[in-house]
């Protein structure tokens, strides 16, 4: 027991959470454990059907969520869900950008249809959520983003030329939104995990070799789980993270050490 209340800097009960991408994969996982730790989630999804069934997850472990349909893609659908949330629930204290799309194509062979959805959905779509739940966070004067960038952000792997393109684009997006928000009360920061096994990876690493290849890169000699980044997300959600400014924190079993 201490007497100076270090398990406060934890806290989230009845702060207000977004959740883009929420439906499925990490941004699920993520959803679930600030649930957990008591902060009220709003499941943002493109998929209407993913995301009530994650909100429903929600209720049923007595937490307490919400689904809202959002395309990150659009700026009148990304103000909408700033604007409706804030009216509704008087604030947003936390956002998660975890909405993404996964390529991958020799360079050569990449079509520019498929290097445009990659671009828009992983980092033009962290901008302009950020944008529109921003300017409600800087009026209201704090709030904390919580970006998903990837160890593609510092290390390069072949075939991943726009998805590299976007989660480095992420990184340094999270840099420069932290150092003109921050002064106002805004967090900005992100998570960069390695590899991590969901539905949307799943099919690559059936591919023939792809999971051993994949393996050979990560010293811990394991693929991430979602339930790795939960933790780093409660702390940037947190008021442990109030001096945390544009930082990357890499969940990644190692693998851009070497």
């Amino acid at each position: 027991m201490t007497a100076h209340g270090y398990r406060a800097l934890f806290e989230l009960t009845d702060q207000i959470a977004i959740v883009t991408g929420g439906g499925g994969g990490l941004g699920r996982e993520i959803a679930q454990g600030l649930a957990e730790f008591g902060a009220r989630l709003v499941i943002a999804d493109v998929e209407m059907i993913r995301a009530e069934a994650v909100a429903q997850e929600i209720k049923e472990a007595g937490g307490k969520g919400r689904a809202v349909q959002v395309d990150v893609t659009s700026p009148s659908s990304t103000r909408a869900l700033a604007e409706t949330v804030a009216a509704e629930e008087g604030r947003i204290d936390i956002l998660v950008n975890a909405a993404g799309v996964f390529t991958v194509a020799p360079a050569v062979e990449l079509s520019p249809e498929a290097w445009k959805t990659v671009i828009e959905v992983n980092l033009t779509g962290v901008f302009l959520v950020s944008q529109a739940v921003g300017a409600v966070m800087l009026r209201q004067g704090r709030g904390k983003i919580i970006n998903l960038a990837s160890v593609s952000s510092q290390v390069g792997n072949p075939g991943y030329a726009a998805y590299a393109a976007s989660k480095g684009g992420v990184a340094l997006l999270t840099k420069v939104l932290g150092v003109e928000w921050c002064r106002h009360g805004v967090n900005v920061n992100a998570i960069g995990p390695a590899f991590t096994e969901t539905s949307m990876t799943r099919s690559y690493l059936e591919g023939e070799g792809r999971r051993e290849y994949v393996l050979s890169k990560i010293p811990m000699e394991r693929l991430g789980e979602p339930r790795d980044l939960v933790g780093a997300a409660v702390f940037l959600a947190s008021a442990a993270s109030d001096f945390v400014v544009g930082q990357t924190i890499y969940v990644d079993g190692g693998r851009t050490l070497g």
